[in-house]
């Protein structure tokens, strides 16, 4: 019959996308499956979903518990996991049906602790592939550390990370997996995935990396990966020492790698860009150079990143967007006031501030704002003194921790 897998799958507010989750589990090529749906006391029909699904399907079992949070919802799931591995699917994503026969092949074959995999970006109307950064492989021991671990959290350019640290892209050894997952501390408030799936992989030394996409990972404005919280900052200071003690051993806590570095400056321009702004001068967004606050603003992402910038502006007193653009405005303007990159010529500005953290990405929207008239002094974008070097930044966050 084969090593059980044990798939866990958190669920909050799920209810019109759970069944179609479900039912590509259930439904996988592997059938060796023990399915563990943990309700993190979701208040529509989730939990109606689950029991009926239960009573279908003698694999499946489902926990009832009060919300926690997405961390806390998986402790409660491999807690009660019999499997020899470990896969994760979140309640409102769903996976192609070889997916888990093609990763646990992949485990044997190589003899591996971890797979990981490629992921389909998928919307409404339409799909994006996104592949692993380093090449289709087997990374083991010496080849791993010299490899994988120089570029497991940031691979070189801003910002791409050695290997994605999504849980739900991968498979696990559980034995292996369950000492950075069921630790009691800080990742239930940020970091759930980075503070496991990485250090996981960095004690083990043991990876195969596919290129195969088998996890169709929905994008949705609501979801929340692109909710605005408070205390980002404050969150990521309190969670910072933990990465050296999770790294520990390994290159990334060494004198010289900024890896964690680059990670952190990373996470604060995505969260909590304020933490660079003084509130009482006249200027604000100090990484792209600093604007005044009453200038006339064109942001031109709306993705993650994006959705973040734009609440950050919009919320400084006197500051003054005109126009928001993205290419995907067709799929967005149902919940975003976003609108066509080539309207940008109805309007008037002094900059255009591109939210959009991926450096290959903001090169190609650099291009393509000039193709539209845009004069290149009026796009900006992080200034590249801290590209060079993140501790060039992190050294001028307006909070008084030690970084």
């Amino acid at each position: 019959m084969g090593d059980l897998i044990s798939i866990i799958v958190p669920i909050y507010r799920v209810e019109r996308y759970l069944e179609q989750c479900i039912l590509s589990i259930r439904n996988q090529t592997y059938k060796n499956l023990e399915i563990i749906l943990v309700d993190d006391g979701s208040d529509d029909l989730c939990p109606q979903i689950c029991e009926e699904h239960a009573r279908n399907d003698e694999r499946i079992k489902v926990i009832h518990k009060k919300n926690g949070g997405i961390d806390s919802a998986r402790k409660a799931g491999i807690s009660i996991a019999k499997g020899k591995y470990i896969g994760y699917v979140d309640g409102d994503d769903w996976i192609e049906s070889n997916m888990y026969e093609q990763l646990l092949n992949f485990a044997w074959q190589y003899e591996v602790d971890v797979v990981e995999s490629g992921v389909i970006d998928s919307w409404i109307d339409k799909e994006k592939i996104r592949t692993p950064y380093l090449p289709e492989g087997c990374y083991k021991d010496e080849n791993f550390v010299e490899k994988v671990e120089p570029r497991i959290l940031y691979a070189g350019a801003f910002f791409q990370y050695g290997i994605a640290p999504y849980l739900w892209s991968k498979l696990f050894l559980k034995e292996k997996l369950i000492k950075y997952q069921m630790v009691e501390d800080l990742t239930n408030i940020i970091h759930n995935d980075t503070m496991v799936s990485l250090p996981c992989m960095a004690e083990s030394k043991k990876v195969y990396v596919s290129h195969n996409c088998y996890y169709h990972y929905r994008v949705r404005t609501d979801s929340l990966k692109r909710k605005c919280r408070l205390n980002e900052a404050a969150n990521l200071l309190i969670c910072y020492p933990e990465f050296y003690t999770r790294f520990k051993g390994t290159v990334l806590c060494t004198e010289n790698d900024l890896q964690i570095k680059y990670y952190t400056m990373y996470w604060l321009l995505y969260r909590a860009l304020d933490i660079f702004d003084q509130p009482h001068t006249d200027y604000f967004l100090m990484p792209f150079g600093g604007i005044k606050k009453d200038a006339r603003i064109v942001l031109y992402g709306a993705g993650s990143a994006g959705i973040h910038l734009e609440n950050y502006v919009r919320n400084v007193k006197g500051s003054n967007i005109v126009c928001w653009i993205d290419h995907n405005y067709e799929s967005l303007q149902d919940t975003l006031n976003v609108k066509n990159p080539k309207d940008i010529i109805k309007y008037s500005y002094d900059y255009v501030v591109i939210s959009i953290l991926r450096e290959n990405a903001v090169k190609s929207a650099q291009k393509e704002l000039i193709s539209l008239g845009v004069p290149e002094k009026k796009i900006l974008w992080i200034e590249q003194k801290y590209i060079d070097n993140p501790n060039l930044l992190l050294n001028k966050m307006n909070c008084h921790t030690v970084i």
